[in-house]
């Protein structure tokens, strides 16, 4: 896509993508979330959500202040150690 349109073209469709996702998952999630995305522990919804805003915010510079409730569950994930363990900076293959 970069190639296409460029970076900043596609920094901006990423930005639009992600927000308009995790505008619909802040919806979905305010009111009925726990600490965690369906409670107060961690469930399957958890696994797969922490590391989508994990890159958002990291790679793609998404402001989660827009998203209260995402970002209180992401909070909670990340200081897990299970959490910290699995980011892809840890990892053996990691670059350096």
């Amino acid at each position: 896509m970069e190639e296409r349109v460029g970076p900043e073209e596609k920094q901006l469709w990423v930005k639009f993508h992600i927000q308009k996702g995790f505008g619909a998952l802040e919806k979905l999630l305010t009111g009925s979330a726990g600490k965690y995305a369906t409670g107060d522990e961690v469930y399957m919804a958890d696994v797969f959500l922490a590391p989508q805003i994990a890159v958002a915010t990291k790679r793609f510079n998404i402001d989660m202040s827009e998203f209260p409730t995402l970002r209180k569950i992401y909070d909670s994930c990340e200081a897990l150690p299970e959490f910290q363990a699995s980011l892809p900076e840890r990892q053996p293959d990691a670059p350096p």
